[in-house]
């Protein structure tokens, strides 16, 4: 059984932070423990806008939920657990109001993991096609529908693009690419009359009723309208349990986000995404079908969203079209154009790693003092014979596990699909830390601090201004920031602290030359 202790320290930062209760109030606040399956929610903003949330989540045997309050110290050491049977430890810390949002009745103390599977991945994948079901909803009394039920097939199943319905990308196509065929997506639409609808499923209540604001927070009701949803799917004769993820499809907006994470129903957990009208669109649905996943984001060196190399950070793009039109609840009805994108940053190597899809073949481990000298294929590239990743371990940190801290080198060029958008080429160098402290509290260039475990060492350090600025300083794209941070030939990555040294030696192709030196 895996266990994971939350340190007194760490409470005690919660609870000064939380200010929930007064003192009297926390002196006499319950101990709990209870049991069930974790779920976690990421809600991420409209692009150029500010907001987001992290929810944590308990589904009980009986299938009530209970939101959790995770430390922000422990938050990212706890979605390790994602989608897991655990034991929760913890204490009262408000009003229970298992399903409402923003209600946080248990501050967690400690996490144990109780799925006898919770032992490490394994070092291969199994190629898997997963069944995705979106259920096309409108609000109550809102009867707009911002695309046909046959878009939505359309933007996931082929592996090449519809462009007569200004379809630039697929989900399929971005992850058959992405993961070197190790996942793949079967959708199926619901709406009236079951499946392959021509007309759309009306809930039973209007967007206040689940979303009581605008774009200025994530207010939304994401289970109550998943509950609504999944029983108006069912009373169509639609089998959900078929299904390892559902797309709730919304013909408005929600709050200030898209949403993406897992949900239980019936005692299954699904991945989930919740998607407005302008989150419908490929790049947007890789992003949140990412946390459905279990991925967290990466980068936050220098902003929320800052890394253009990574779909689950800002990610790039291709290509973008004008695909439709909207009136907009969180706009006052304001008519808004929608846009269908293909996604050019892909995912980054320590996250497809995370998830599998590295084959142990095409990844090469330095975890010894040693110099290696590598030839790396650029990630986007089809398998090969040469490695994908370098992952370098360091002196007394752990290398797996809920404390791990290790770099990885991969290779980027822009010539291959999915990876088109990049803003340069070269060589991108990552500080994963499975415990990393969310990065940005208290910084006026963060307006969330949503941080993943992965983040981008850059190449070009000092050319950001940041706070109060938060500006590329009048340098021009794409010489800021996170978008120059690839090594290019030449270039060295040095750390005395660490022992580590990475040189970048030569390019042919696709192909980069990287030598290695450990000295700790």
């Amino acid at each position: 059984m895996l266990r994971r202790r939350f340190s007194i320290a760490s409470c005690a930062l919660f609870m000064a932070a939380a200010m929930l209760v007064t003192g009297a109030a926390r002196a006499q606040s319950a101990a709990r423990t209870l049991e069930g399956r974790l779920s976690v929610l990421w809600a991420d903003p409209r692009p150029g806008l500010p907001g987001g949330a992290i929810r944590f989540n308990l589904t009980m045997a009986d299938g009530s939920n209970v939101p959790l309050s995770v430390a922000s110290v422990d938050q990212l050491a706890a979605i390790r657990a994602f989608g897991k049977r655990v034991r929760i430890e913890g204490h009262d810390v408000g009003r229970a109001a298992p399903q409402k949002a923003g209600a946080a009745p248990i501050a967690v103390d400690k996490i144990s993991v109780l799925d006898a599977d919770a032992a490490p991945r394994a070092a291969a994948a199994v190629p898997t096609t997963k069944r995705v079901l979106f259920i096309l909803l409108k609000y109550k009394g809102d009867t707009q529908t911002p695309h046909t039920p046959t878009f939505y097939s359309a933007l996931t199943n082929p592996l090449t693009p519809n462009t007569t319905l200004k379809i630039p990308a697929t989900i399929n196509g971005f992850f058959t690419a992405t993961s070197w065929n190790n996942l793949k997506w079967r959708a199926d639409i619901a709406g009236v009359g079951g499946l392959n609808p021509t007309q759309w499923l009306t809930l039973p209540k209007t967007k206040s009723g689940y979303a009581n604001c605008g774009w200025s927070s994530a207010c939304a009701d994401v289970f109550q309208l998943a509950n609504d949803a999944m029983a108006l799917a069912r009373a169509q004769g639609v089998n959900v349990a078929l299904y390892d993820n559902i797309n709730f499809v919304v013909n408005n907006d929600l709050d200030c986000c898209a949403w993406g994470g897992g949900f239980v129903y019936q005692s299954k957990l699904y991945g989930v995404t919740w998607e407005p009208p302008w989150g419908q669109d490929a790049s947007i649905y890789v992003h949140e079908m990412g946390h459905s996943l279990g991925l967290p984001h990466s980068g936050w060196r220098y902003h929320a969203y800052d890394s253009p190399w990574d779909e689950m950070s800002r990610g790039s793009r291709a290509q973008q079209v004008s695909c439709g039109t909207y009136r907009s609840a969180n706009s006052g009805g304001a008519l808004d154009t929608l846009y269908c994108s293909e996604p050019g940053g892909g995912y980054i190597a320590p996250y497809k790693d995370k998830l599998a899809w590295i084959p142990a073949a095409n990844k090469v481990v330095v975890n010894s003092i040693s110099t290696r000298t590598v030839t790396l294929e650029a990630d986007s590239t089809p398998l090969g014979a040469n490695p994908k990743m370098i992952k370098i371990c360091l002196v007394n940190r752990a290398c797996d596990g809920s404390t791990a801290q290790y770099l990885t080198v991969e290779a980027r060029v822009k010539t291959v699909a999915y990876d088109k958008g990049l803003p340069g080429e070269g060589v991108i160098v990552h500080d994963f830390k499975a415990n990393r402290t969310p990065v940005g509290a208290g910084n006026a260039c963060f307006f969330n601090t949503q941080s993943g475990w992965a983040m981008p060492i850059d190449a070009t350090p000092g050319d950001y201004r940041g706070a109060p600025y938060c500006d590329s300083g009048g340098r021009p794209y794409p010489n800021y920031a996170l978008n120059n941070a690839q090594y290019t030939v030449g270039k060295t990555y040095l750390s005395s602290t660490l022992g580590i040294k990475i040189e970048v030696l030569s390019r042919v192709g696709s192909t980069f030359r990287v030598r290695v030196t450990r000295s700790k």
